[in-house]
């Protein structure tokens, strides 16, 4: 008989993770999401000084992280959209303190977003440089603004941009009204001069946006590469948002074969990625699915997949990444790593992170398809 709805559900995952521990993992699904500050990393310093003071914030163990507490009312930035529970977007401004709007006028940037942490993490672990091109293939705000503080080090607020500045972050969004939404939210937290092309050394931007379906072969995305890193969070089955009711339908609407679905097609994008990615060039997966199917049976799949084509290589967590990973008592599988709820207060969250060392496929040396928007 086939495993469908809530009961099929806890069944599955009992048997995997056994008795004992899925009751406390079930318990801990269904808490409310648990956020950290984000604070902007193109934020002049002194303002970063009254936010940390109005928000009582505390580093975490994820770079850029505060555990924070909300100050009076009247001293909040205001909400402008938490649509999705597990980020949280406020306003460039608020009425109680100008300090942004008096000292630089036209300049206003949102000083920070709310987030849960391993969105966080998995932006971090793809350890983005200045010069990079990377592709945020399903952006949702949080990770862009994780990526572009990386990619754009020496970018504050307020400031042109250096004349020999390299890279370029494309954030992608399949759907249209998340597209529009997504450019609509990178705007406030990003300066304006990195979508703007006259100020950008007569370059193209330095952000672009595309709305594309990973699944197909010939896209913006595809011209826009090859890419140096990718970040691949495909649609997956989101257990814990389906157990506390905030997806569509909930648990009534869980089966086996969503999973099988969902991996599919988690296959099909992240074996497309490879396409877009340069040699030595890096794609970290992940997926808050609980399933193994949907996290370490993906990755193996895949390397079946492109036996021939592409020589790839599971990187391990380098020193940089092992030094906050740790933190939230990650737990290394057979293919990646995973962040879980009963251990930690954030995920659940399966990641692995993967180098393009060679290409074996017929016409490799040339990179067709692409084409160049500027340095």
């Amino acid at each position: 008989m086939a495993l469908r709805r809530e009961e099929g559900w806890h069944s599955s995952h009992q048997s995997h993770f056994g008795r004992d521990r899925w009751e406390e993992l079930r318990i801990a699904l269904e808490r409310d999401h648990e956020h950290l500050c984000y604070v902007n990393p193109f934020l002049p310093a002194s303002e970063k000084e009254v936010i940390c003071e109005d928000y009582s914030l505390q580093p975490s163990c994820i770079p850029g992280a505060y555990d924070f507490c909300l100050p009076p009312t009247e001293r909040q930035f205001p909400v402008v959209d938490a649509g999705d529970e597990r980020h949280i977007f406020v306003d460039k401004l608020r009425e109680e303190r100008h300090e942004l709007e008096l000292r630089a006028p036209g300049e206003e940037i949102a000083p920070f977003a709310l987030s849960e942490g391993s969105s966080l993490v998995v932006s971090a672990a793809l350890q983005v440089e200045e010069g990079d091109t990377v592709l945020d293939a399903c952006a949702n705000g949080i990770t862009s603004l994780v990526l572009a503080g990386g990619l754009f080090p020496r970018c504050p607020r307020g400031q042109a941009l250096p004349h020999d500045l390299q890279g370029r972050l494309v954030c992608n969004e399949m759907v249209k009204s998340k597209a529009s939404r997504l450019q609509q939210t990178m705007h406030t937290l990003l300066p304006w001069r990195l979508f703007d092309v006259n100020a950008a050394a007569g370059h193209a931007p330095r952000v672009v946006f595309t709305s594309v379906d990973m699944a197909t072969t010939s896209n913006a995305a595809e011209r826009l590469g090859p890419y140096d890193k990718i970040l691949l969070g495909p649609p997956c089955t989101e257990d814990k948002e389906m157990l506390r009711g905030s997806a569509p339908g909930g648990l009534s609407k869980w089966s086996a074969a969503t999973a099988k679905v969902n991996a599919e097609r988690q296959l099909k994008w992240l074996h497309n990625s490879l396409w877009l990615l340069r040699e030595g060039g890096v794609v970290l997966y992940f997926t808050r699915a609980l399933s193994v199917e949907e996290g370490d049976g993906v990755i193996q799949r895949l390397f079946q997949r492109v036996e021939g084509l592409f020589d790839l290589q599971v990187m391990p967590l380098e020193e940089l990444v092992a030094g906050f990973v740790p933190g939230l008592s990650a737990e290394p599988t057979d293919w990646g790593a995973r962040i879980m709820p009963d251990k930690t207060s954030f995920g659940p969250m399966f990641f692995s992170r993967l180098r393009l060392l060679r290409r074996r496929h017929q016409g490799h040396e040339q990179a067709t398809g692409f084409v160049s928007l500027g340095p």
